[in-house]
């Protein structure tokens, strides 16, 4: 049931996440040249109703066909919505977010029946037909009779919010946003659901307080502060950063992970956000638009004119109800970070398997690619450079928009099923959680500079080029640099020799070239008969690549593991390049 639940909100938050752009482009204009607004202007206010009524809906329905059965399912999506558009006086986003992933099941099951069925040279043309055809029906469906269905079930949920208005009610509208928000199905809640309804009750009165119910900063704001005065350790250390980002970024998952840590903690929220809401009540005040995202900055910029310090007010009244609230449950426990229960410890959470190769790229994945996922990326990167591993790139994503040259995707266990083709690595904190320790120590323990399939042995001889390039070509091969490094070992080489003596040739790229290596490595050729490096020859080339001056600390390893000469000669000869390995063993980076 709970998954249902939360698939059906990963579907609705799909359709109107990545349109939210619009959607403040929609409420700056409503905000400033209605009547009453900022800068009322009566020529540009002619924009705010058309695009109430047709923008919004035909881009949320072109997502979700998109979203069901890509740009095909878009175009059918778009066109089936215009029906339910045309056909009522009601803005139509509930329409759309039916109409849209109708229109895109019925494009895929189309193309599933007559997949492999077309003759070649006729797919163009049975394409568009059926995409006009179907969209064509959908579209006259929803004008004839989907279109007074949803209007009669729009106006029965319209007359549900103003019966609540009238009744003072509204505030316990708390009691279902915020839990459902700290499980992560924030976005679902306020744009898939409370949006569409304060749109249609902004059209009629010109304000919604629905716009408040999941955006206001103020109740996640008191327990950050609480736990950032009264905490200790990793409570108190990360509570700072959380609070600015709370606040004047509006990423309200940031305090998701100490509610869900401290669940007592949910109780604040409740409150301090009924308090607000009850204190909107009875001030009857609401903002013109969404609240996207849901900061200090947005509620000011959507506030009715005149009426900006109300909305300041309830969020401080929201901010101080969760703040004293919290007090007592974070004084009781002030480290609670990462302590969640039922969350696994670092010796028993999951364990990271053996990661095949050079991590390049890290991605964050959450729902909408935004909230949690940026800050968890921002977050580990900061932990990767402090651990000397800042080449590896770390970013954030939609979990269904993952870069295909992703290496390790980081999710919450609830959306690790929906991550195909990539290393997974399961969480329930984007803060701190044992599985992201795991990560970082074993990321660590796999930088390996050496690694035994780059060590060849037994080549017959070539040029001193051949040679230099196959080390720099390796190097690249395995990850350690971008392509064009090899050829800096030529320039290198050019500028003076890197034979050292002794049949041994250390060749590097040029200073020049150093953002070209992504992590500190070595390759090692033998070379049985030599390679000419001009008066001597080598016989074992050893191509170095070294993030900063790593490379002063590898080939001080080098020198002092095959200070020996019978080592040396040995090695140049042997034909077991795990004899190689051993007696470099110490060569790893630290």
């Amino acid at each position: 049931m709970r998954e249902a639940i939360q698939r059906f909100g990963r579907s609705l938050s799909a359709m109107v996440m990545p349109n939210i752009g619009a959607f403040i482009a929609w409420g700056f204009i409503t905000a400033m040249f209605i009547p009453g607004g900022w800068f009322p202007n009566e020529h540009l206010a002619v924009m705010v109703s058309p695009m109430l009524k047709y923008l919004l809906p035909t881009l949320i329905a072109f997502t979700a066909g998109k979203n069901v059965s890509g740009y095909r399912g878009g175009v059918a999506g778009a066109v089936a919505a215009m029906g339910v558009i045309i056909g009522t006086d009601t803005p139509m986003f509930l329409g759309a977010m039916i109409m849209g992933p109708l229109a895109g099941w019925c494009i895929k099951k189309f193309d599933n029946l007559v997949k492999g069925k077309v003759g070649a040279g006729f797919e163009m043309l049975v394409d568009n037909f059926s995409l006009g055809i179907i969209a064509m029906l959908l579209a006259i469906a929803g004008y004839l009779l989907i279109g007074g269905i949803v209007e009669g079930l729009s106006n029965a949920l319209g007359s549900g919010v103003n019966w609540m208005l009238r009744h003072k009610m509204n505030p316990l509208l708390s009691l279902i946003v915020d839990p459902a928000k700290v499980v992560f199905l924030n976005n679902a809640v306020n744009h898939g659901i409370m949006t569409p309804l304060g749109i249609q009750q902004a059209a009629e009165m010109g304000h919604s307080m629905l716009f408040l119910v999941d955006p206001n900063p103020g109740p996640g704001l008191g327990i950050l502060l609480a736990c950032w005065v009264f905490g200790k350790g990793m409570t108190k250390q990360s509570a700072p950063g959380a609070v600015v980002i709370q606040l004047f970024g509006g990423i309200h998952e940031i305090y998701f992970p100490y509610v869900l840590a401290r669940p007592l903690l949910l109780l604040p929220v409740i409150i301090g956000n009924i308090c607000a809401l009850s204190f909107f009540t009875l001030t009857d005040f609401g903002l013109v638009a969404p609240a996207s995202p849901g900061s200090l900055i947005s509620i000011i910029l959507m506030s009715p004119k005149g009426r900006t310090l109300i909305g300041l007010l309830g969020v401080f009244i929201a901010t101080a109800i969760s703040f004293l609230l919290s007090i007592p449950i974070v004084k009781s426990r002030p480290d609670f970070q990462g302590e969640s229960e039922g969350a696994p410890s670092a010796e028993e959470a999951s364990p990271i398997p053996s990661l095949p190769g050079i991590i390049r790229k890290i991605v964050f994945a959450c729902d909408a690619g935004m909230g949690s996922s940026a800050l968890g990326a921002t977050r580990f990167k900061a932990r990767l450079m402090k651990s000397g591993l800042g080449t590896i790139t770390c970013v954030n994503s939609a979990v269904d928009a993952i870069p295909a040259d992703a290496d390790i995707v980081v999710c919450q266990s609830t959306l690790a099923d929906r991550v195909h083709g990539h290393e997974v690595v399961r969480i329930t904190n984007f803060i701190s959680d044992p599985a992201l320790d795991a990560l970082l120590a074993r990321l660590g323990k796999g930088a390996e500079v050496l690694q035994i399939k780059n060590i060849l042995t037994g080549l017959p001889s070539e040029s001193k080029e051949d040679a230099i390039l196959r080390a720099g070509h390796l190097l690249e091969a395995s990850g350690y640099v971008d392509p064009g490094y090899a050829e800096s070992m030529l320039e290198r080489e050019k500028i003076v020799s890197t034979y050292i003596g002794r049949g041994l040739a250390i060749p590097h790229g040029t200073s020049e070239t150093k953002a070209l290596v992504r992590v500190s490595g070595i390759v090692i050729l033998q070379y049985p008969d030599g390679v000419d490096f001009g008066e001597e020859k080598a016989r074992l080339v050893i191509g170095i690549a070294g993030v900063g001056d790593a490379h002063l600390d590898i080939l001080a390893k080098i020198a002092s593991a095959l200070d020996d000469e019978e080592v040396l000669e040995r090695l140049s000869i042997t034909d077991n390049p795990d004899e190689i390995f051993n007696q470099l063993t110490d060569v790893q980076l630290i």
